[in-house]
């Protein structure tokens, strides 16, 4: 069962970022959006092997595009949810 999380709050702010890092199984995946955007700046982002972001939420929040970062669409982000099995947000 994958699960697709959907990060929305800062790490620099709640402790959600590092439950989700701790709850996550190999095959999920993760995306940050909105406030969630600034994890990319956090230590903890190092932990992921994967690392997805709305490319319109980083830009809005003046976050340099980053060269691991793979950065997505909204529509993108929709259509991920239809690959996973569950979608869990954190906020």
């Amino acid at each position: 069962m994958t699960l697709l999380h959907l990060v929305r709050k800062s790490a620099f702010e709640t402790s959600d970022f590092e439950q989700c890092i701790n709850t996550i199984a190999s095959d999920d995946q993760v995306v940050l959006l909105d406030d969630g955007c600034y994890n990319l700046r956090h230590p903890l982002i190092n932990k992921l092997t994967q690392v997805i972001a709305i490319k319109t939420h980083a830009q809005a929040r003046g976050l340099d595009i980053q060269k691991n970062t793979l950065y997505i669409s909204m529509e993108a982000l929709i259509g991920l949810t239809f690959k996973h099995h569950s979608v869990i947000t954190w906020q």
